[in-house]
């Protein structure tokens, strides 16, 4: 294969009557993806679509969606996921930083242009074309083979656009596929949203044969209700899925499901604990990266582990960390995370970088700070650019907030650095409550320092309504 394109052709030869997706609208098979695909594609040619240029594909879950993005992919365009919920702005922002040529949307969310629309067709559904300049003939990057491209999550600053072509992509479907191990009998339970978790796991599946099951909504009983009905063997979703899982009350279970995955962000131990107790199902921590794929994996069931722990490396990838002169770190010592791997990025779109630029004697630096245990798990301890330095002492935001959200009276919170005079930095804190709660400032930090070196218990603490997130679903640094 030398197009990502040709994965979706591989599964349509191989399997064309298995079922590809379900859905609210139905079940698709693969020969029916991929003859929609191939129609919308010819549509994308006739409309001038030329190879490098830049295509914005919005839309949410569905078939559509994956027929769009590959679509594109198939016409040797680079493909942009956008999210439905985006605004307006927001939506603006990307299209002029990225510089795309044309957006295509399937009706779900705004307008994503304002210009003349041409109205097609993907199966029953209804989509708009839009050029953002028609006149404009140039390729969207000097990559010849670019196919794909998706911004950070810009936790701790400017989001960047992460630039990938088909030989990349192939490579991390190929290491994903070997770490994910799943075949023309698995069914997965889909509940994330598509437009940031395209790559590389939709590819993995279609490769693989899988079924794809669409959940409508992320209510618990849709969940369950939907894992039964259609006999889901793998569930692959965010800490907020497993904390909802966790609490529902149904005593209904999911007995088909024999793997479950948690991306996006590190899963507090209490809730993997519960939701295993609740579905007697132990949950493996996936670490995820745009810029590299999935490099680690680890399961959290069993004996209790770092809830922060990521396992050891996916087969093909090798990891080190690193001290600030770029040398290995003394054995259990925190350290820079690097990684290097099969699927790494090509470059960085605004402004351009490619890979070997940015990376650093051949690592790529990931921006967490992490420890090795004994076994040889790797630990992420926080991000480098938003660990607090106290009077020399590190102290990581996502360690101090895992300890805060157990407290009974927190829903949610956000730890930050603010400088000091004397101390370089202090821990302070914001908390949104649950319903009803009210904050006993003393009784939380009692609580704090009973599990928490006293340099990490924040020293201001403060109440607010909500706490800002990315689109993926991150807490935004500040």
């Amino acid at each position: 294969m030398n197009s990502s394109y040709q994965l979706l052709e591989f599964a349509a030869q191989s399997w064309p009557d298995r079922t590809a997706i379900i859905e609210t609208g139905g079940t698709v098979s693969y020969r029916e993806l991929y003859e929609q695909t191939e129609l919308l594609k010819a549509e994308l040619l006739q409309l001038g679509l030329a190879k490098g240029q830049g295509l914005g594909i919005m839309g949410r879950n569905g078939s559509t969606f994956i027929a769009m993005m590959l679509a594109g992919m198939g016409c040797g365009i680079v493909v942009l996921p956008i999210s439905h919920q985006l605004k307006a702005a927001e939506i603006d922002c990307l299209i002029k930083d990225t510089k795309l040529h044309a957006v295509l949307d399937d009706l779900s969310g705004v307008q994503p242009v304002d210009a003349e629309l041409i109205m097609l067709s993907c199966g029953q559904q209804k989509l708009r074309f839009a050029w953002v300049d028609e006149t404009s003939h140039g390729v969207l990057t000097p990559l010849n083979e670019a196919a794909f491209i998706r911004y950070t999550s810009g936790t701790t600053g400017n989001s960047k656009g992460v630039v990938l072509s088909h030989q990349r992509i192939l490579e991390r479907v190929d290491a994903a596929s070997k770490a994910l191990s799943l075949t023309p009998d698995d069914a997965v339970l889909w509940v994330l949203p598509m437009a940031f978790h395209f790559l590389v796991t939709i590819l993995v599946y279609i490769r693989s044969g899988a079924r794809l099951i669409i959940c409508k909504d992320l209510l618990a009983q849709t969940i369950i209700n939907d894992a039964n009905e259609h006999q889901a063997t793998l569930l692959y979703a965010s800490p907020m899925h497993f904390r909802l899982l966790a609490a529902d009350a149904s005593g209904k279970q999911m007995p088909t499901v024999t793997q479950v995955i948690s991306t996006s962000a590190g899963l507090p131990i209490d809730i993997a604990d519960a939701f295993a107790k609740r579905f007697n199902l132990a949950v493996t921590q996936a670490y995820g990266i745009i810029e590299i794929g999935l490099p680690l994996l680890d399961s959290l069931g069993g004996k209790k582990k770092n809830p922060r722990s990521v396992g050891f490396p996916a087969e093909g990838f090798s990891v080190e960390l690193l001290n600030d002169n770029n040398k290995p770190v003394v054995e259990g010592e925190v350290g820079r995370l690097a990684i290097r791997g099969p699927g790494l990025f090509d470059a960085y779109l605004t402004p351009w970088q490619t890979a070997d630029e940015v990376m650093v004697d051949g690592w790529f630096m990931t921006g967490d700070l992490a420890q090795r245990e004994i076994d040889g798990r790797i630990v992420i301890c926080g991000r480098e650019k938003s660990m607090i330095n106290v009077s020399g002492n590190k102290a990581f935001p996502e360690e101090i907030e895992a300890v805060l959200d157990l407290h009974s009276a927190i829903e949610k919170s956000r730890v930050y650095g603010q400088i000091h005079p004397l101390m370089g930095e202090i821990v302070c804190a914001q908390v949104v409550l649950v319903n009803n709660a009210v904050l006993d400032v003393e009784e939380v930090l009692r609580f704090c320092r009973v599990q928490l070196s006293t340099y990490k218990v924040p020293q201001r603490l403060k109440q607010v309504e909500s706490i800002t997130q990315t689109q993926s679903g991150k807490i935004k640094r500040v």
